[in-house]
């Protein structure tokens, strides 16, 4: 699979489609927004490709709008030997990539991810799907794309707040298996911006790589990509009890590798200087380190976490910079001192 990312990344893909021996015809479904911002430049690269523009709101990544995208390769007559481009951010290309799951039992899947988050995170590693209204991404499907073009030009229409944000994901795969990457990290940190697309550049293409060779070693999350969810414990319960939108998902992750650090050290694994090197990255990166949330209430949403083995938490801890473990012998009181740590209320 062919994973293109650098500033000028978006001119290299009729190359990489070609050396896929992709002969088929493109079919671009793409973020409403993202094709304001960019679609003079996607167009100059593709130009024979059919459109249809969707609301990249995750309100949005539903069932319905799914069939409306299948409405739409059926009445256009698309084949089994094209290819579906997802254009956007993450909502986007968790749809897309479902519809190219399912239509005709599975075309090529091309990813353009538009934003940070995206780039180093959802477009990577086969997970699509949608939401439900009893839960997000009840419905989806393994599937991997095609390629994955990761243009960091196109980052810098981000807002500073989502920039941010989306940085949190390339921190976190910094802590957990490459302390290179968290050292170039420290040093880019505190004047990088998403306009910096040179910089960005190597580091969404190391986040892309790290993760790419997981997700090859185990793709359904039965071992080792369970590392991946760092910080995502503590974030997803921050996310549902603060109510889905109020922190971005970014921020909850960046406060959830907190916790993480606290418990890692609380149980010895970690050592007090590691944990304020993460600290003071996130910081620098303009991340929240507290939310204000109840307290109980994440405690109480951490007992029906998924990821949960059997009637024990199974928590990702960083036992230094660069490298993580999965441990499930946590203490109850230092997870209760952790999420104390982390919150205002």
């Amino acid at each position: 699979m062919p994973l293109l990312a650098g500033p000028d990344a978006l001119q290299e893909l009729p190359r990489a489609l070609a050396e896929a021996q992709f002969e088929g015809r493109l079919w671009l479904v793409a973020d409403e927004r993202a094709m304001q911002l960019h679609g003079t430049r996607l167009r100059h690269v593709l130009s024979d490709v059919s459109l249809l523009c969707i609301s990249g709101q995750e309100a949005d990544k539903t069932l319905e709008q799914v069939s409306r995208v299948w409405d739409w390769l059926v009445e256009q007559g698309a084949q089994r030997r094209d290819a579906v481009i997802a254009f956007g951010g993450g909502v986007v290309c968790d749809l897309v990539g479902f519809v190219a799951a399912t239509y005709l039992r599975g075309v090529a899947l091309v990813n353009v991810p538009t934003t940070l988050l995206a780039q180093v995170d959802a477009s990577v590693g086969g997970k699509t799907g949608v939401n439900h209204a009893r839960g997000k991404n009840l419905i989806g499907a393994f599937y991997q794309p095609l390629c994955v073009v990761a243009d960091t030009q196109l980052l810098a229409t981000l807002p500073a707040r989502e920039f941010a944000a989306g940085m949190a994901e390339v921190a976190k795969m910094a802590m957990i298996l490459d302390s290179e990457l968290f050292e170039r990290l420290e040093e880019l940190a505190p004047t990088l911006e998403a306009s910096h697309a040179d910089d960005l550049a190597p580091l969404v293409a190391r986040s892309i790589e790290l993760k790419a060779a997981v997700v090859e070693r185990d793709e359904r999350e039965s071992g080792e990509r369970m590392l991946l969810n760092y910080g995502h414990t503590v974030g997803h319960a921050l996310e549902a009890v603060s109510g889905y939108g109020t922190l971005l998902h970014g921020e909850a992750v960046a406060i959830g590798m907190r916790a993480a650090a606290q418990i890692a050290c609380d149980v010895g694994i970690l050592n007090q200087a590691d944990a304020a090197r993460q600290a003071a990255l996130l910081r620098d990166l303009r991340l929240p380190q507290a939310a204000q949330a109840a307290r109980e209430q994440i405690i109480d949403r951490l007992a029906v976490d998924k990821k949960r083995a059997g009637s024990r938490q199974r928590w990702i801890l960083a036992e230094r910079v660069g490298a993580a473990t999965i441990r499930n012998d946590v203490p109850a009181d230092v997870v209760q001192r952790a999420v104390r740590a982390i919150t205002s209320a």
